[in-house]
């Protein structure tokens, strides 16, 4: 499977990040696409699953997405960290919940057992691309960069399907701190972009970091983020990016 996404300068582009089992939230990004136009383009940028909310609807939110995945070329999602966990089999914990088990737990609960439901999300899971990349300017990531990356060669290196390589776990997992808006400038560099853009990071709508800009499109800030850009016109920089964003 192809885990870079290229997009060529035609049509628009709609980047929503990290809905977390929010079926409301989704379907109202979903009213913003024009689903019959092929080159009118969604990205949802991985955490598809594992509410924080009391009401988690993360198997019908994957449902959907594998269907629509299977119907249409123009709609897209990317690998985030809490896929990540259940294809590693790794722990994940937030308010002090394993999120992992509570996934598996909703499983059993709404579909009667927990085979072959959960086997079947996996490995749609592992078909999900990392990145996406689009010809006018724009890279498109669940987080990152990896200050591992020094060349083309170790960009490469992700593509490997290896889900412990260090450099993907980087792009899954790292937040500001761990690298800087320097790292952020030698990776555009290195790929050939422009800006940025990524979500994991609970920020109250956005935040830019030099040449990143994080957004949170999620239930976590009343200024729910999202960027509908123009796939046809050239982005050099963080301003005409931010020519783009809309809040929900």
């Amino acid at each position: 499977m192809n885990k870079e996404i290229k997009l060529p300068r035609k049509g628009r582009l709609i980047v929503v990040t990290d809905i977390h089992g929010n079926y409301s939230d989704y379907e109202e990004y979903l009213k913003l696409w024009n689903r019959e136009d092929k080159d009118s383009h969604i990205v949802f940028v991985g955490d598809l699953i594992h509410s924080t909310l009391g009401y988690d609807q993360s198997v019908e939110l994957i449902d959907d997405v594998i269907k629509k995945t299977k119907e249409y070329d123009n709609f897209h999602v990317l690998l985030g960290n809490h896929e990540w966990a259940h294809i590693t089999d790794t722990d994940i914990f937030k308010n002090y919940k394993n999120q992992k088990w509570e996934f598996e737990k909703l499983i059993e609960i709404k579909k009667g057992s927990l085979e072959p439901t959960l086997s079947e999300y996996i490995e749609f899971f592992k078909t999900l691309p990392y990145f996406i990349k689009t010809e006018n300017g724009v890279f498109i990531s669940h987080t990152g960069p990896s200050r591992n990356v020094k060349s083309m060669d170790d960009y490469e290196k992700i593509f490997d399907d290896d889900y412990e390589n260090p450099i993907l776990y980087d792009f899954l997992w790292n937040r500001p701190g761990d690298y800087t808006t320097a790292d952020v400038d030698n990776f555009l560099d290195i790929i050939g972009s422009n800006c940025m853009i990524i979500g994991h990071n609970v920020v109250d709508g956005f935040k830019k970091i030099g040449n990143q800009i994080i957004i949170t499109s999620n239930y976590h800030t009343d200024n729910k983020t999202y960027f509908d850009i123009n796939l046809e016109r050239q982005i050099n920089s963080m301003d005409k990016l931010m020519e783009y964003m809309k809040f929900l």
